[in-house]
């Protein structure tokens, strides 16, 4: 269920309008929080699995991912480390973010439209945004991100190549105070956040 995004891109200019639109509505505010729903459905099949819980994001580098259907678990990213952290499982882990492992991560590179359109081509119908990778990678084939008319995102599609789908619904869009630092840096109770492997 862990699959994140990317979002980078060579547009059209109306491309260019839903992109940085998009950019300027999620920098709009210190923070954003927003309930989501994400349901994973492999190739060939009608129905996958599905999970809730609520993201919280911080331009220009911060996401958290708080999993509350099923066993509680957190995704997180300071912008340099993603932290995957499953307090049931006892485990936490980090992988270092280069700027293409950052971009995966959902709706990352929609805070930085310019590097979007180094590594995607865009293009954009009405309220919806297409980006194919430049490069294509077997996780990542196409991103599809529909938008509000006040900018925000309502949904985000990432399919592999193998057709397989990650979707993303959002809603109660609110903004927030920023929140403090080691908020994205998740720990298991009483331990230090954990550290990549070099």
């Amino acid at each position: 269920m862990f699959h994140f995004l990317l979002l980078l891109v060579l547009p059209t200019p109306a491309a260019t309008d839903a992109l940085d639109r998009l950019a300027a509505a999620l920098r709009g505010a210190a923070a954003w929080q927003a309930a989501f729903v994400q349901k994973y459905t492999p190739e060939g099949f009608q129905s996958g699995t599905t999970e809730k819980g609520t993201l919280t994001l911080s331009p220009p580098s911060h996401l958290r991912f708080d999993y509350t259907s099923g066993a509680p678990r957190v995704f997180a990213s300071d912008g340099s480390v993603g932290r995957l952290v499953d307090p049931g499982a006892g485990s936490c882990e980090a992988v270092r973010l280069d700027a293409g492992a950052w971009g995966r991560l959902p709706l990352a590179a929609a805070l930085d439209p310019p590097a979007a359109r180094r590594a995607f081509l865009v293009d954009s119908s009405g309220q919806t945004l297409r980006l194919i990778p430049k490069d294509p990678t077997p996780e990542l084939a196409e991103i599809t991100i529909d938008l509000e008319a006040d900018g925000l995102p309502t949904g985000l599609t990432v399919r592999d190549a193998s057709g397989n789908r990650n979707e993303f619904v959002f809603t109660g869009w609110k903004s927030k105070a920023t929140p403090l630092p080691s908020f994205f840096r998740p720990s298991l109770a009483g331990a230090p956040p954990c550290v990549p492997e070099e």
